[in-house]
């Protein structure tokens, strides 16, 4: 369960948001500048809330009125950023087992359960290349497979096929879907393709200026 509801504030930008997703799938579609972004970084910890409260699960994690905040590496949540975001010094298979590493889960356990899902998203053949060297499409891959390996406690995706190629795209976002059904988390995805989000989410949130 994600619920947030309070003022979202990033650099200049600052608007109130309610928001409240069980285990769904919840697409968030508007115009550029409408917050989505925005909100998605706060619920995963990188900007604090102006006001008001966040709450994953039963646990509060942002309430400047109680000057309460949980850093990010303690949220236990799995994302996709626009740019991708992966780790330069590692290799594509290595960036897609962090998660599990930094849960505790033994080296090669979890690099075992990185490649399979590596595979199964189709970028097996580069797991062993490192992150810069991979193209757009690839490092959105493997991105996709950071952010649902393990027990993500919610899943945030922004933009997350804005790189896959048209052929791999349906096969890509069935893959996104079953294995966010397969969680039974909370889910957003942020996507200024209304089809994309249509084929992948139960709900959509038209969030306009």
């Amino acid at each position: 369960m994600i619920s947030l509801h309070g003022t979202v504030e990033v650099g200049s930008f600052s608007r109130e948001f309610s928001i409240d997703v069980g285990n769904e799938i919840v697409g968030m579609f508007g115009a550029n500048g409408s917050g989505k972004t925005s909100v998605l970084r706060t619920i995963a910890g990188l900007c604090p809330l102006g006001n008001g409260e966040l709450k994953l699960g039963d646990d509060l994690v942002d309430a400047p009125a109680k000057n309460m905040f949980v850093l990010p590496e303690m949220r236990n949540i799995g994302m996709v950023f626009q740019d991708h975001s992966l780790f330069p010094f590692m290799t594509a298979v290595d960036n897609a087992a962090f998660p599990l590493l930094m849960r505790g889960v033994k080296r090669a356990p979890a690099v075992k359960m990185a490649a399979e899902m590596l595979e199964q998203f189709g970028v097996a053949h580069v797991a062993q290349h490192m992150a810069p060297t991979l193209s757009g499409g690839q490092s959105q891959r493997v991105a996709i497979v950071r952010a649902l390996i393990g027990s993500p406690s919610a899943v945030l995706l922004d933009e997350p096929l804005s790189a896959i190629d048209e052929a791999s795209r349906e096969g890509v976002r069935n893959h996104i879907r079953e294995h966010l059904v397969r969680l039974g988390v909370s889910a957003i995805v942020v996507s200024h393709d209304r089809t994309e989000l249509d084929h992948l989410c139960t709900r959509i949130e038209n969030y306009t200026r």
